[in-house]
């Protein structure tokens, strides 16, 4: 090969190199946690996460996202420290839905682009209260039934109490601040007269398809798969799964169309049979109709008007308010029906924040204490 050839070849693998790494130079900035742990977000840090690039720009991913994985669960505010040394300071509910890490290692903040020298974090002050995590769910009804959990679980068992009959009572949307509210106004004569709930976290993103999969698997999402919107199934062993296999009854009722896929159990859809605009009251005649029946060994029960309202009036709108005193009063009659020593969970996958969204006045999605905090309930009818 003459001197031509081996430039020409030199120049070629130059080109395919510059190439295949996308033409973005490296680029590195630091991660800090206030009297905490200090991260290094580079170009592979980028990469590990280029799944979750967005469906209208390959460039960018949402900041969250990374965050929720290096452990970070509900954040307060963010302080970015430029090139020149100058800190800038962002109270994080405000543009967490604005916040983008793109390609070339520069921040997007309500569409501003800064180069930064670092990033410190700043948790909210509820994470230091939280107690317990959905995923704490389905290894604590699997010990009070005496079966093996699902084999992914990473959570907690939170009882030592077992008990022939477990109730899941779901209702969707009503996190953790909204229950603080509705109890001081009043809107919740029964669940509020029960013990206080544990102050729990959700998984990320706080929606119902990626919450009901840490429910069901007790795992966090990087394990069970279920990462984003538009899943509705996990491959991976289930708790409902695991009851059948042990010869268990397991009874499902759920609204309209089912949000999750619920393997390994006998489902009842509740549509709108009265025509009144939800399925609430529906999913009670169902439910009730099940306990008529006898309880069954796991008894799954879901309600959606709290987050169907909620994104329609916004919460604390009064037509949301009316709907939680509703869904209030149907967990008082499914509890007077249950069999005494029944093991009751009563929790939410999500919160809600309201929104200026076309068509929309509330929703969640984002690592802030309205969308991640969660009430979970753990009682034995007496």
């Amino acid at each position: 090969m003459n001197r031509i050839s081996r430039l020409f070849l030199l120049l070629s693998l130059v080109v395919i190199s510059v190439l295949s790494t996308g033409c973005v130079r490296h680029w590195e900035f630091t991660l800090n946690e206030p009297g905490g742990e200090i991260y290094t977000l580079d170009n592979q840090t980028w990469d590990s996460y280029s799944r979750f690039r967005t469906e209208s720009s390959d460039e960018v991913i949402l900041l969250e996202q990374i965050l929720y994985g290096l452990g970070f669960r509900v954040i307060d505010r963010i302080v970015l420290t430029d090139q020149q040394g100058t800190n800038i300071g962002f109270d994080w509910s405000e543009v967490v839905e604005s916040t983008w890490l793109r390609e070339d290692g520069l921040v997007l903040i309500n569409g501003i682009e800064y180069q930064p020298l670092s990033l410190t974090i700043e948790p909210s002050p509820w994470e230091t209260q939280v107690e317990v995590c959905i995923c704490d769910i389905a290894p604590t009804v699997a010990a009070a039934l005496g079966i093996e959990p699902p084999n992914l679980t990473e959570g907690n068992v939170l009882t030592s109490k077992s008990a022939e009959h477990v109730l899941i009572l779901f209702l969707d949307a009503f996190g953790y601040i909204r229950y603080q509210e509705s109890l001081a106004a009043g809107l919740i004569p029964i669940m509020g007269a029960l013990d206080p709930p544990l102050l729990g976290l959700t998984t990320y993103p706080p929606i119902t398809t990626v919450s009901s999969a840490s429910l069901l698997t007790g795992a966090d999402p990087s394990v069970h798969g279920v990462e984003t919107r538009g899943i509705r199934i996990t491959d991976h062993q289930t708790l409902f799964e695991n009851a059948e296999a042990a010869g268990l009854r397991v009874v499902a009722v759920e609204g309209e169309a089912l949000a999750f896929n619920l393997k390994g159990s006998e489902l009842k859809l509740s549509g709108d049979r009265d025509g009144n605009g939800g399925t609430d009251d529906n999913v009670l005649s169902n439910a009730m109709a099940v306990l008529d029946e006898g309880m069954p060994d796991l008894f799954f029960v879901h309600f959606h008007g709290i987050d169907d309202l909620g994104h329609k009036l916004g919460p604390g709108s009064p037509g949301e308010e009316e709907k939680i005193q509703e869904v209030d009063l149907a967990v008082g009659q499914i509890l007077e029906r249950l069999p005494a020593g029944t093991l009751v969970i009563i929790f939410a996958d999500h919160g809600m924040h309201i929104v200026d969204e076309e068509g929309r006045v509330g929703n969640h999605g984002h690592l802030i204490p309205r969308d991640m905090l969660i009430p979970i309930w753990i009682t034995i009818k007496e």
